[in-house]
């Protein structure tokens, strides 16, 4: 949820949707037109037609008057009959107080612009609150050429507060948007007058939109057609900078996912906060109408809303801070529910750095409505107790399977048919990379996804591939995901890497290396927050390090590549003397990725460990710093080889470095969480007890069990201090 501190969601400066144009001699009335007597009227189409009659009475050619005028009737029936048609059209007014910066209002108003109305006729009222004077001349500019209506927010004078004419200073950066409590309730009764324009001009319905929204243009239809009384339009939003997107809606209270003492979705039974929350989140990726317990941003009201008096005024026995919350409230007390509608997410231009995505996002509407197609490339060998759990998982998401068996004598081949036909037989050659690559060439989809046998999507992930696959953008190249090769007893990840995991076909992008081989990507990469969890069920095997012996003894070069990850398989497999000769060749040819030298150093270390030489130990932590900042893990591994010593001090010092120590920015870095978070905390605890310094012991225990709430070692520390502060309290008595 965004911070009280900045604006709530759908708290951003709202913004209008813009009418399409009729056929040209029939445009839609504006509120305006609709004031003009009827008398009027008729005066005019009068001279309309006279206008259309004019030229035929020049032309002279009397004898062919009565065809001309067969096809005048003929006009004038079709626009009776559209008449018609048009008096069975919901009236929809598109209305928002705007206060947009000009980059951002053009990309609103663009897709106001394209939005469909088959069966809806739309006005537009803008109330101009800008302070670019180029966005406020976008905004007549855009009336000027549909139908629509411009209010300067200074003109609806607010005798009450009589502030309507200072709307003082609004803030938003890349961190987010901040409100102030007076702005909030300045904008929630410009959105009354609006809802009061509405009514008072018999409109069906009003919709409000934030001006720095993207629609889809089936939006307004869709909402129309959903008949619910008031409905918003699904959008996504990371409310602050490197956050998980969250929507714009939700169930009870200010922001809860959840239902306290329920269940997030109806028919299923009570959950706990978390597993309610996880639910709702994965239900609002499937295209449906949901209901929830708040909206806002992107909402369609209803007459029926607008006459019961339904309003944003502050409620004044309630504290929720926002306008919508209390709009919400207010709508809920009358009997009206709140849905929300996920079938056409619309793109929120939340920070000036997410403009670029607003062309992203139109590409894929122009596009159509076809998702990308997804081929799922799989490499598999007797692998008949995992395969189907790992293809049931990719359900709705792959269009072509693809496996590639390297000798199955199980009864792979025989569960694979049961999925697809797409299966090859490919001879083994102790080359991963070449495996993969001839599984990669059988594919025929847009877009290529690898799996191992033993991966799966859990169902959040793969609700959230699903929702993906219908939104990418056809010019990302490359998807990464998340890695999860570990848990701890709780179920939460324990280590996890990210890995290029799903690729354009047309890009050719191939695989190299033998054994542990890696996919060359280059161009366009999506982040993506899926992930691929791991579900190991074989036991470790020497396969790799045989591989690598059988290339030395061949006398082949190692890439430098090769050198590390063959040090890695010797060291797994106890050989500590040769793994460290490999590093050392590794480290030696001044190549490789950075994080492959600074992990290098640490495995080095390991390794003089298990050997007994702590100087070499600690050697190879410090060199490590050569390569980049301190890493947490290095300042960790550092605090723990003084604490082993009892040099407490030293041990401080280090593990105040792992606290302090600055994050990669790379999301491809692999990172032990641990020592990031609650392990220097654990430890600093220890230091601290042992140097006699309890306050500042059980400050850092106090601190490492809120990241890690049941951790054995942090609950005995706490009753241990708990214990402590009791025998303290009796011996004052």
């Amino acid at each position: 949820m965004p911070s009280i501190a900045e604006k709530e969601p759908g708290r951003s400066v709202r913004k209008n949707k813009e009418k399409k144009k009729e056929r040209v001699h029939k445009q839609e009335q504006t509120p305006e037109q609709e004031q003009i007597p009827e008398q009027e009227q008729e005066q005019e189409q009068g001279q309309e037609q006279k206008q259309v009659e004019q030229p035929q009475q020049m032309t002279g050619q009397k004898g062919k008057q009565q065809p001309q005028q067969s096809e005048e009737e003929k006009d004038k029936k079709m626009e009776e009959e559209e008449d018609i048609l048009q008096s069975t059209r919901e009236r929809i007014l598109i209305a928002s107080p705007v206060r947009q910066t000009a980059a951002i209002l053009n990309e609103f108003l663009d897709s106001l612009q394209r939005l469909e109305r088959k069966t809806v006729r739309t006005d537009c009222l803008f109330v101009d609150d800008n302070e670019e004077a180029a966005s406020s001349q976008m905004l007549h500019d855009f009336v000027l050429r549909h139908n629509g209506k411009v209010i300067h927010a200074r003109d609806l004078n607010d005798t009450e507060s009589g502030d309507a004419d200072d709307p003082g200073n609004y803030n938003k950066d890349e961190g987010g948007h901040y409100w102030r409590n007076e702005q909030v309730w300045r904008v929630a009764r410009l959105k009354n007058n609006i809802l009061q324009y509405a009514r008072e001009h018999h409109y069906d319905g009003v919709f409000l939109i934030d001006s720095d929204l993207v629609l889809h243009p089936r939006t307004l239809e869709q909402l129309v057609s959903s008949q619910n009384e008031i409905v918003s339009n699904i959008f996504w939003t990371s409310w602050q900078p490197g956050t998980k997107e969250m929507p714009q809606v939700w169930l009870q209270d200010e922001y809860a996912l959840y239902r306290r003492g329920g269940s997030a979705l109806a028919g299923i039974e009570a959950q706990d906060e978390d597993a309610q929350a996880s639910a709702f989140l994965n239900q609002l990726r499937i295209p449906g109408c949901y209901e929830v317990g708040g909206l806002g941003a992107c909402t369609l009201i209803r007459r029926s809303v607008l006459e019961a008096g339904v309003n944003f005024d502050r409620i004044p026995n309630v504290s929720f801070w926002g306008e919508d919350r209390h709009f919400c409230i207010r709508a809920q007390a009358y009997g009206f529910q709140l849905f929300v509608d996920t079938h056409y997410p619309a793109y929120h231009i939340y920070r000036l750095s997410d403009l670029p995505g607003a062309a992203a996002y139109n590409r894929r509407i122009r596009r159509g409505e076809e998702s990308i197609r997804i081929s799922l490339c799989m490499i598999v060998k007797n692998e008949e107790t995992s395969l189907a759990r790992c293809l049931d998982s990719v359900k709705g998401i792959a269009d072509e399977i693809v496996i590639v068996d390297t000798g199955s004598t199980d009864r792979t081949r025989q569960i694979a048919a049961q999925y697809t036909d797409c299966i090859f037989d490919f001879e083994w050659v102790d080359d991963f990379a070449a495996a993969r690559n001839f599984a990669f060439d059988q594919a025929s989809c847009e877009y290529i996804l690898w799996l191992d046998a033993d991966d799966v999507f859990e169902p959040e992930d793969r609700a959230k591939l699903i929702a993906l696959k219908q939104s990418l953008d056809p010019a990302v190249d490359s998807v990464t995901m998340d890695y999860n090769l570990s848990f701890t007893p709780e179920g939460k990840v324990a280590y996890s890497l990210r890995r290029n995991r799903l690729v354009r076909r047309d890009r050719q992008f191939r695989w190299i290396g033998a054994v542990h081989e890696y996919l060359a990507v280059a161009g366009n990469l999506l982040h993506s927050d899926v992930a691929v969890t791991h579900k190991k069920d074989k036991v470790y095997t020497d396969r790799n390090l045989r591989i690598y012996r059988k290339r030395e003894q061949a006398g082949e070069d190692f890439s430098p590549r090769d050198l590390y990850y063959f040090g890695n398989e010797l060291k797994d497999h106890a050989y500590h003397e040769e793994a460290i000769t490999y590093y050392e060749k590794f480290l030696d040819t001044g190549l490789g990725w950075v994080e492959d030298r600074i992990a290098a150093c640490q495995k080095i270390a390991d390794c003089e460990a298990v050997l007994k030489r702590p100087e070499r130990e600690a050697a190879a932590l410090f060199r490590s710093f050569a390569y980049d900042l301190p890493r947490a893990e290095v300042c960790c591994r550092l605090g723990g080889y003084f604490a082993d010593r009892e040099d407490y001090r030293q041990a401080i010092f280090w593990y105040e470095q792992a606290v302090q120590a600055i994050r990669p920015g790379d999301p491809m870095v692999v990172l032990n969480e641990a020592a990031w978070t609650w392990m220097p905390h654990l430890q600093l605890c220890v230091c601290y007890d042992r140097m006699g310094n309890r306050a500042k012991a059980k400050e850092h225990n106090d601190i490492a069990l809120a990241y890690h709430p049941t951790h054995p070692s942090m609950l005995y520390n706490d009753r241990y201090f708990k214990d402590l502060a009791k025998e303290s309290v009796l011996e004052n008595a």
